[in-house]
């Protein structure tokens, strides 16, 4: 009988062999609240095993925060990425990601893009389409990782990979460094069991692991009193970094130990329909009925407005979604494909960003770092008496920002940024300060500017900006001229990403482009697990939505039929 709800502590005490018989799932759908289920489970588990006794693992560092945020009763170094556990069971080794400067003077063909191994042990290193790589290097390090991952014999990988695993593996027996797929496969072959010997074990997103991270698991598991699987089969998308589902439902779990969630908070019956439609045309899934919340939601096709073309059909209903108080979520199944979007979006000056992958400078335009555009615009607009909650004079610290992007012809006196590095940052700034910065006719129109709107001001600010930065700094301008300046440091109701990029992720409106890649046409064409690799990839999109979900017009016949 498979449970509908975990009720207490999943009890497996007692088997310690390769049956299964101390393996649970949670099987969480869309919106269902599986993180709060496994917190539940890991605050039980703890309070019966004591605290240092559980360990928790996650796919990725933001699913790991989550599972932090929620309160658990182990300490912070009980959870994290199963690359992070490993690490610290190998005692902290040299990661080979983190040191490429050899490898690539050697290797300039097959160059390698250097990631921090923080980053990699979170597992945020680059989860987007493999066609995003940067360098030969990269496609080539992903596919080995994936044949590894997926525990394919070396004598079936392609030519070309096999060629570049040696060279790769020599390059780091010779600086005794290990890469990240090392570090799953050497606790594999040499650690028995988890970090401290935990006698609970909680893997959330389990979907997303390679088979050889699933054989990892279970054979720590083999040392603790049970194991904890939570997962959704249906929202396995990283099956191009070597994600193998099949890995876990190929188990013989007994259907006693599957709790399933079934009520979503999320979806909506309408969209629940399509997520249905979506699921039932996988080939090798885990049956999970679940409720749609009780609202009835809206799905709407629209025959115009492609990724290419996104201005007038798509934009035009998106906006008054916005007007409304409403997120609005953007996504495709390539990063490329937004490129339209990004633009439309930045012409039209409306704010966005992706708070999933706050890396990607592209995605966030507006983001609010120590040097940004918009960090410096803030700086200048502080001052103006129209700046709002917050107004104050300008410290020498704001002023530094402001005047840094500054040209000197005609504007700033020779030294001005030289003159500002001394003195304390929170000191105020003084007119006289201004007159030894700013060349008189400058200092004028400044002040000039000043007296009038915020506009004002940000016009005479982007006019002496230098060249070189000017595009860089239009955007913001554009947003705080439109919007307002705390507009720049508020959340943007506008989500753009990549699929991939929001996993776990919701908005109230989802506008979802069907398109697909070559790669990704030719995988949704070849029956069995290739295509079901892509429809995940949709239900996953699909199911972000909490109210409205438009399913965008289709720029090319590689396309999904949604």
């Amino acid at each position: 009988m498979v449970n509908e709800h975990a009720t207490g502590t999943i009890d497996g005490i007692g088997q310690r062999d390769h049956s299964f018989a101390s393996e649970y799932w949670i099987l969480g759908p869309p919106g269902t609240g599986k993180t709060t289920e496994i917190s539940r489970q890991v605050q039980l588990a703890a309070a019966k095993y004591g605290d240092s006794s559980v360990l928790v693992t996650s796919f990725s560092r933001a699913a790991a925060a989550e599972l932090a945020r929620c309160d658990l009763a182990v300490s912070p170094d009980r959870i994290g990425t199963l690359h992070s556990h490993c690490f610290h069971a190998l005692g902290s080794p040299l990661l080979a990601e983190a040191h490429l400067k050899e490898w690539n003077r050697s290797n300039s063909n097959l160059a390698i893009t250097p990631v921090s191994g923080s980053a990699r042990l979170d597992g945020e290193d680059s989860l987007e389409e493999a066609s995003d790589a940067n360098h030969a290097g990269d496609s080539l390090l992903r596919e080995l990782n994936r044949q590894r991952g997926r525990m394919i014999s070396p004598e079936r990988w392609p030519a070309n990979v096999h060629d570049f695993y040696q060279r790769w593996t020599r390059y780091k027996r010779e600086r005794s460094l290990l890469d990240f797929c090392d570090l799953i496969e050497t606790c594999l072959k040499e650690i028995d069991s988890a970090p401290n010997n935990p006698d609970v074990l909680f893997a959330d997103e389990a979907q997303d692991l390679t088979a050889m991270q699933v054989q990892l698991l279970r054979k720590w598991g083999n040392h603790a009193r049970y194991t904890v699987l939570a997962f959704d089969d249906d929202q396995a998308i990283y099956s191009f970094i070597g994600a193998a589902p099949e890995a876990i439902l190929d188990a013989d779990i007994p259907d006693d130990h599957k709790v399933i969630l079934r009520q979503s908070h999320r979806v909506p019956r309408t969209i629940h329909e399509v997520a249905v439609r979506l699921a039932r045309r996988l080939t090798r899934r885990q049956e999970k009925v679940y409720l749609p919340r009780a609202t009835a939601g809206e799905v709407h096709q629209l025959s115009n407005g492609t990724y290419k073309s996104p201005e007038y059909f798509i934009l035009s209903s998106a906006m008054k979604h916005l007007e409304r108080g409403r997120t609005v979520m953007f996504l495709a199944s390539c990063s490329y494909m937004l490129r339209p979007l990004i633009q439309v979006l930045r012409k039209n000056a409306i704010p966005f960003h992706n708070p999933y992958r706050k890396a990607n400078g592209l995605w966030n335009p507006l983001h609010m770092g120590r040097a940004t555009a918009s960090r410096r615009i803030i700086s200048l607009l502080v001052a103006h008496p129209e700046y709002g909650e917050g107004q104050r004079a300008w410290t020498r610290a704001d002023l530094r920002l402001w005047i840094e992007l500054l040209r000197y012809e005609g504007v700033l006196k020779p030294g001005a940024k030289q003159l500002l590095q001394d003195g304390y940052g929170q000191e105020l700034v003084s007119l006289e300060c201004l007159a030894q910065i700013l060349e008189a006719e400058a200092l004028a129109s400044l002040l000039g500017a000043f007296a009038g709107d915020y506009r004002a001001l940000l016009d005479w600010w982007g006019s002496k900006v230098v060249p070189e930065f000017r595009t860089r700094v239009r955007f913001p301008i554009d947003i705080a001229a439109r919007l307002g300046p705390h507009t720049l440091i508020e959340d943007p109701r506008v989500i753009v990403g990549t699929i991939h990029s929001v996993k776990g992720g919701q908005a109230d409106v989802v506008y979802l482009f069907p398109d697909l890649s070559r790669a990704g046409d030719a995988n949704y064409q070849i029956a069995g697990a290739s295509r079901d690799s892509v429809i995940r990839v949709f239900y996953v999109g699909a199911t972000r939505a909490r109210e409205t979900l438009y399913i965008c017009g289709r720029e090319t016949a590689w396309s999904v039929a949604l």
